[in-house]
């Protein structure tokens, strides 16, 4: 009974898992390890999976529809592989409570723990595709900036969305089911609505709104300013990015205060 008890506190007391910092270690290296286990390129499918998709949308826009980007391999790559990191995230966090739902029930551990794994791990292969990004954007001429300085920011950002979102899933997956199969779905249609394979500067004036709508819009905006132009974001992107990350934040942590007493019963 006391493990119960301990696993499904209010969330919102460690909501980034600080005091659990050696569990947090030793399971993201636990899911290095796994998740490519005997297999013969190992980590490097991190990279080789995100790049074939690239490859894919790079011959679609740029060769045969002549999607007039600059610098589009750099463009391409990085939005790919960001995206990557959020939606494999999502959609394997929002399954991240109930699939270990037998180590809660045993062990005192916090259910935010196993959706901010998910999202560590995660975050680990993406910085170590950075120097993909990097190769590409010298290869396709980029002249990198001090704008680049602001890198780190939007992958906080971006780590904060996604750690978030795939918690807010994670606690509505026990009561929904049905997510399991429209994760899918939600992923390709905001995929779309998200500047990942275009620029923004493709978008018609009248429809620019839906940049600012859009959670992820000004991320990936940013990201591609910073990495492919070179340019340094407006003050107007950076605090809407800086927006929805806490819009964000607050949505996970009210979600768990309110709901988390009653996941036991749920699961």
């Amino acid at each position: 009974m006391t493990f119960m008890t301990s696993a499904f506190r209010p969330f919102g007391i460690d909501f980034f898992c600080l005091g659990r910092k050696f569990l947090v270690y030793n399971l993201v290296d636990r899911n290095l390890k796994v998740k490519y286990r005997r297999s013969a390129a190992g980590i490097l499918w991190t990279l080789l999976s995100p790049m074939a998709v690239a490859s894919i949308y790079f011959f679609v826009f740029k060769i045969i529809l002549n999607v007039q980007v600059p610098h589009y391999l750099a463009f391409i790559l990085s939005g790919i592989l960001a995206w990557t990191f959020f939606a494999q995230t999502v959609l394997e966090g929002m399954e991240s409570i109930t699939s270990n739902w037998g180590l809660a029930s045993k062990v005192p551990v916090p259910l935010q723990v196993f959706p901010f794994v998910g999202t560590v791990t995660n975050l680990v292969n993406f910085v170590l595709a950075l120097p993909v990004i990097f190769a590409a954007c010298l290869f396709s001429g980029v002249e990198l900036g001090l704008s680049l300085l602001l890198l780190p920011f939007y992958i906080v950002l971006l780590f904060l969305i996604t750690y978030s979102f795939a918690l807010i899933l994670a606690v509505f997956m026990v009561y929904f089911r049905d997510l399991k199969h429209a994760g899918g779905l939600i992923m390709q249609i905001w995929f779309y609505g998200t500047p990942v394979v275009y620029d923004e500067s493709l978008i018609p004036e009248s429809y620019r709104w839906i940049l600012w709508a859009n959670p992820l819009g000004q991320v990936f905006s940013g990201l591609h300013k910073l990495l492919v132009h070179g340019e340094w974001p407006s003050a107007a992107a950076l605090g809407a990015s800086a927006l929805w990350a806490a819009v964000f934040v607050l949505a996970a942590l009210g979600v768990q205060r309110s709901m988390g007493h009653e996941l036991v019963e749920k699961l």
